[in-house]
């Protein structure tokens, strides 16, 4: 059971990219999604992704916005920066250094020893800078995994096989989705352990793709869907002509850039879906031999929206922005993604029909963020 409206021909997917601090945009995603009629009927995430997506559907609907609002509160501690650019500047330095040294409340703290020496033979599970076992206890407090395993809201969090170094989905519609399946897709190396499940570690998704689309056009059967894509990481930048401004971007080619490409591939192998199912429908019936009905099902006539959220850049960002978990930030984050969100619900560029062939319609919604 869902929340979409019979008169609603499309799915409500969410995809949540991975991006610590950066994450509290999703939470004003979440806010006018839910206010807007688009609760999600499938959320795939990717590290504070997969925490903010395990938040949302890992709660009966009256407590969802009260767990996501509750671990942000938990997790954000500092000082605002001020309208003074130099003070600014320093304080951002600070607040970076402090969380470096002394960790985040309710999410990890330094693992003692971890620095010196760097070659000390330990495990997997504590080969990493810090702790994350205050994360464990505030994902235990904050999320229903008994509700999780049956809610309406399908769920699928990404994670690499560190031994492999493959990708892959843990779905709530095929398993249940634990607390350490959580941890494993945020398990960023070297500041997070790997997570042992099963007999493999897993490692932070976003090391081998930080945009999940690929696992919702992957998906059988594939249903026409409405996606709501948050882009954390800008794929477009200036060219630094400093070395803060240097270390900051290329952590935004990292994790971000790759969306386009993306983008470009998915829609075109969804395009010559589309044209298989169109030519197969067109054969006589005495072409209907076995290869030919094998070749006809690898057609498809699903067409997917995609609506990119894009995370504005603060004033004095850099390229400690994703352990920035001030209050002030998180809040402005916050703001900026419901005015995102508000703004293409209000748009609803997904209404006209895609054009013939164009199984995968991206819309990138110009909204004036809200970042004062």
């Amino acid at each position: 059971m869902n929340d979409r409206p019979h008169s609603d021909p499309l799915r409500n997917v969410l995809l949540l990219q991975g991006g610590g601090a950066l994450g509290a945009y999703q939470l004003g995603v979440i806010e006018a999604l839910l206010a807007g009629g688009k609760t999600p009927e499938w959320v795939v995430g990717t590290s504070i992704g997969a925490i903010n997506g395990a938040l949302l559907a890992g709660n009966q609907p009256h407590r969802r916005l009260e767990r996501l609002r509750s671990f942000w509160e938990t997790v954000s501690h500092g000082m605002a920066r001020g309208d003074d650019p130099a003070a600014a500047g320093l304080i951002g330095l600070w607040q970076a250094w402090r969380t470096i040294v002394g960790g985040q409340p309710g999410f990890f703290f330094p693992r003692v020893g971890s620095y010196f020496p760097l070659g000390l033979r330990t495990d997997p599970g504590t080969a990493s800078y810090y702790d994350v076992a205050p994360l464990r206890r505030t994902l235990e407090n904050l999320v229903d995994f008994d509700f999780l395993a049956h809610s309406p809201i399908r769920l699928s969090v990404g994670a690499v096989d560190v031994e492999s170094g493959r990708m892959r989905y843990f779905d709530s519609r095929n398993e249940r989705i634990g607390v350490d399946h959580i941890l494993a897709s945020g398990a960023l190396p070297p500041a997070f352990p790997a997570v042992e499940i099963g007999e493999q570690h897993f490692w932070d998704g976003g090391l081998y793709s930080n945009t999940p689309l690929e696992h919702v056009l992957g998906d059988r059967p594939r249903i026409s869907s409405l996606c709501f894509l948050t882009t954390l990481w800008p794929t477009t930048g200036s060219a630094p002509d400093n070395l803060r401004d240097v270390l900051e971007r290329a952590k935004d080619i990292q994790y971000g850039s790759r969306d386009e490409t993306l983008l470009q591939v998915e829609s075109e192998v969804h395009k010559l879906r589309q044209a298989v199912s169109l030519l197969a429908g067109r054969l006589p019936q005495t072409l209907h031999d076995d290869e030919t009905r094998a070749a006809a099902a690898l057609g498809c006539d699903s067409v997917f929206h995609v609506v990119r959220l894009e995370a504005p850049h603060l004033p004095g960002e850099d390229q400690t922005k994703d352990i920035e978990f001030v209050p002030e930030r998180v809040q402005k984050r916050r703001r900026a993604g419901r005015a995102d969100t508000e703004a293409a619900l209000s748009g609803r560029g997904w209404i006209a029909s895609a054009p013939p062939l164009q199984g995968l319609a991206i819309h990138n919604p110009r909204a004036c963020s809200v970042v004062g």
